[in-house]
């Protein structure tokens, strides 16, 4: 039930984008917080589901994006998790294979604040002093591969990337490289997810 509720939930942005996107085309110009895709992520240490929009900044240099990030109790082990990323991403560079078809390396970070029950940016007062370290934000590398299609028939979206990534949250490469008890290889964590232009 809850994966009807979440593809329904993409389904809705896509199409409110789309509708938005399709009006400001009638203006020679869009105006700056049209954003220039939507988004869709499963997992990436922004949570189990991320959904969001992005723009393209600086000639493609730079993809950003908001994202609000959901994870269930049945994975948290604890109570929900529900977070909000800034998430930037650097196209390393391009290579066309094909008319409409292009392959990119990417690396980049996020800034994820969590914003549920689970965290804290000042120590609760049932914890002595310096007991822990504020954990609400954290701060996110990745790397991995993007295709990018265009597609031909533009009447709902003008493309879409579909990209994979490693990555990483500091406070588990710090563990890494401190502890024996948690090995380099656990410190890291794949993704997946896709973009699709307006």
């Amino acid at each position: 039930m809850k994966i009807k509720q979440l593809f329904t939930a993409v389904m809705l942005i896509m199409f409110v984008g789309k509708t938005i996107a399709q009006e400001e085309k009638t203006v020679k110009n869009k105006s700056w917080y049209v954003p220039d895709y939507v988004k869709a992520q499963f997992a990436g240490n922004i949570g189990m589901i991320s959904l969001g929009a992005g723009y393209q900044l600086f000639d493609k240099v730079l993809y950003s994006e908001l994202l609000y990030g959901y994870v269930p109790e049945s994975v948290s082990k604890a109570d929900r998790i529900h977070l909000l990323t800034i998430k930037n991403t650097f196209p390393i560079y391009r290579k066309k294979i094909s008319e409409n078809l292009t392959i990119t390396p990417i690396a980049g970070f996020a800034l994820s604040y969590e914003i549920g029950t689970n965290s804290f940016t000042s120590l609760p007062s049932i914890y002595p002093e310096d007991y822990y370290v504020p954990n609400a934000f954290h701060f996110t590398l990745f790397g991995g591969g993007l295709v990018h299609q265009e597609f031909k028939n533009k009447k709902i979206f003008s493309g879409a990337d579909f990209y994979a990534e490693v990555g990483t949250v500091e406070t588990y490469l710090w563990y890494a490289i401190t502890s024996k008890e948690v090995s380099f290889g656990d410190a890291f964590s794949a993704s997946i997810g896709v973009n699709f232009y307006l």
